[in-house]
């Protein structure tokens, strides 16, 4: 897949809708292995690095149990290029440019190679289908375990170079789409209160999207870990589902009117910043999930968040440079998008 194909592709909102997608964007489980024998990224010398980057694509590209990919040497592409991946969220480091990235052609599965563990492999779903990507992700470990002797010890685990990845060396990741309990300035409290339980609720693409995830692995079993996350999960979703409903019974006419008034503006817009579309869709997505609104899918919304992204633009209208004005693009790509999906 090439980067321009990967910049005009639906990725992994091309899969069905589930129940909560309109609260849960994805769902995604974080494995971090070390290799045997080696020492942990941040010392290797260049050529232990190459010899584990190239162990590991060709045992994985042999591997016929695994869907097919692309690999992708983020030293030898460009920096606009590169920002494809930090705009989905694939890497987190938008100057990352040692990394090794083998991406699944649906982008339901992707490695890396080259972060602080030789591996990190990561499945993930749209919607809440925490369950569904858990069990892939414990196969996909499995079986790699019969090609490598990964860095392990019996009391802690397997061994990372970050100590809160000791242990089961997973996380587990849903993306949720708070808007009621922003609404409601409940954020902060959430937050307190995750942090308590050792998980973290960071922000996504504005406000209202929050990635929320165990802070730490060490010290717990994989299946307690795994079930404790899906509980508060549950309890996220269903607290933001309650909120919503009550803001909505409490303020009727001023919910309605911020829905009404992002469908006209993003419709409608000449120009428009990248916060200020993300601010509106916000509030679309709100509007579908309380029924206010029905010409525009939960899925249509997953794609404009790729879409409207300024590298993502700049693949679609060949805008590179100082060429062109993005505001301008991301107004005629939203009217456009809109136009043909309403």
């Amino acid at each position: 897949m090439t980067i321009e194909d990967l910049a005009r592709s639906e990725g992994i909102w091309s899969s069905g809708i589930k129940d909560s997608s309109d609260i849960v964007l994805k769902s995604s489980i974080k494995f971090y292995r070390n290799i045997e024998g080696y020492v942990f990224s941040h010392k290797l010398g260049k050529k232990d690095r190459e010899s584990i980057q190239s162990l590991v694509t060709e045992t994985l590209q042999n591997n016929s149990a695994l869907p097919t990919f692309s690999i992708y040497k983020l030293n030898t592409i460009s920096n606009n290029d590169r920002k494809i991946f930090y705009e989905r969220n694939i890497i987190q480091d938008n100057r990352a440019d040692k990394y090794i990235v083998m991406l699944s052609d649906d982008q339901n599965f992707y490695t890396i190679l080259g972060d602080l563990d030789h591996i990190k492999f990561v499945t993930l779903q749209s919607g809440y289908r925490l369950e569904e990507v858990y069990s892939t992700g414990k196969k996909i470990a499995a079986d790699l375990e019969q090609f490598f002797e990964f860095a392990y010890n019996q009391e802690m685990g397997y061994l990372s170079a970050n100590p809160n990845h000791l242990g089961p060396g997973v996380e587990i990741l849903v993306t949720l789409h708070l808007a009621g309990l922003t609404i409601a300035d409940r954020i902060n409290e959430i937050s307190a209160d995750l942090e308590r339980k050792g998980f973290g609720l960071r922000g996504s693409w504005l406000d209202a999207f929050y990635e929320v995830y165990n802070k730490r692995s060490t010290g717990f079993a994989e299946e307690n870990l795994y079930e404790g996350a899906l509980q508060l999960f549950e309890f996220l979703v269903t607290f933001e589902k309650d909120t919503r409903e009550s803001i909505y019974n409490d303020n009727r006419n001023v919910i309605e009117d911020k829905v009404w008034r992002s469908y006209g503006i993003l419709l409608s817009s000449r120009l428009i910043s990248l916060y200020e579309a993300l601010d509106h869709l916000s509030y679309l997505r709100l509007g579908i999930s309380l029924g206010i609104i029905n010409y525009i899918t939960i899925k249509d919304l997953n794609l404009l968040l790729y879409y409207i992204q300024d590298y993502h633009l700049r693949q679609i209208y060949n805008l590179y440079g100082t060429d062109g004005n993005l505001e301008e693009a991301r107004a005629r790509f939203l009217r456009d998008y809109l136009k043909e999906v309403i």
